[in-house]
């Protein structure tokens, strides 16, 4: 099965979802949680980080903070949770196409087969479950479609490509949307809570609460600021790619671009269109070097070669 850090996904304490917390609350208090839930929303928007806390409350609500919605960090539940041992909670991300293979739901039916030792319910979450492909999708409906007494699935829609219609069809579907206003309050409030400095703006843009904490991490480890060139941001960030093989790299490529061709556009200093063209060619040309392997250095010059205007 695969794993992650699940230290570097989740806050302890929860910002901006606390009415989908109550209604998970209810739900589970009248013995109507659904055996099937999808949470849909963008990536970053805080879907996985809602469930955390929801099953921190539920395995060990004296220790969960219902006013503040906050994880008092001295449980035992949440630190077996962040170490992978907790018996009633299993993680499956498929954060790349592919990346969780047909294995992965053969040795999780094996395990579903296995009771629990304390016997109370076992949450199995799917982060990326619109990234399944056709066999896993294909494996985990014989899974879902007869759930023990026992076993809850949550799956996660990041919303990267449609997610499989017979997966989505048999889940209770929850949206989770943040309009521009509550995003900004979510990370600053983060921001606040962390102690942490920004390193560029986000007021202005789509970019969820996830992807700005994870970016501006980045860009503090890197030295890159707002007031960082452009060219110099790309040349930093692809390299990095280059190196340690993330996507997320290439995803930060893919948004400062966006940033600095619209900038660009707000100061009418060039055609729109033409503005417009180039940075698709850009895009294209970051997605090719992933694809392709592309030599670093050739992708970079051809990328240079675009910048024709003043900054």
């Amino acid at each position: 099965m695969s794993s992650v850090n699940l230290l570097n996904k989740v806050s302890s304490k929860l910002f901006g979802l606390e009415s989908h917390f109550k209604e998970l609350q209810d739900l589970h208090t009248s013995k109507q949680l659904p055996k099937i839930s999808l949470l849909s929303g963008k990536k970053g928007a805080g879907k996985f980080t809602l469930i955390f806390h929801f099953i921190n409350y539920i395995f060990s609500k004296k220790n969960y903070d219902l006013l503040n919605n906050e994880i008092k960090l001295d449980s035992l539940i949440y630190k077996q949770i962040l170490a992978g041992t907790f018996q009633n909670f299993i993680y499956l991300n498929n954060y790349d196409l592919g990346s969780l293979k047909i294995d992965d739901i053969r040795n999780l039916k094996k395990t579903l087969l296995n009771t629990t030792l304390n016997n109370e319910p076992r949450f199995i979450v799917i982060d990326d479950a619109d990234l399944l492909s056709v066999n896993c999708a294909n494996a985990l409906l014989k899974l879902i479609e007869e759930p023990s007494d026992k076993n809850y699935f949550i799956l996660i829609d990041n919303k990267q490509i449609p997610i499989i219609e017979t997966i989505a069809s048999r889940c209770l579907k929850t949206n989770i949307f943040l309009n521009n206003s509550k995003k900004n309050m979510i990370v600053e409030s983060i921001l606040s809570y962390k102690n942490l400095s920004t390193n560029f703006n986000f007021h202005e843009t789509d970019i969820s609460p996830g992807e700005f904490l994870n970016y501006n991490e980045i860009c503090g480890d890197n030295d890159l600021s707002e007031n960082t060139p452009y060219e110099t941001k790309l040349n930093c960030l692809l390299k990095l790619y280059k190196k340690e093989k993330e996507k997320v790299y290439i995803n930060m490529s893919i948004y400062f671009t966006d940033q600095y061709f619209y900038k660009l556009s707000i100061q009418n200093k060039n055609d729109p269109f033409l503005l417009n063209t180039i940075k698709l060619n850009i895009i294209s040309q970051i997605n090719d070097f992933v694809i392709y392997n592309l030599n670093l250095n050739l992708v970079l010059n051809s990328i240079q070669q675009q910048f024709i205007y003043e900054k």
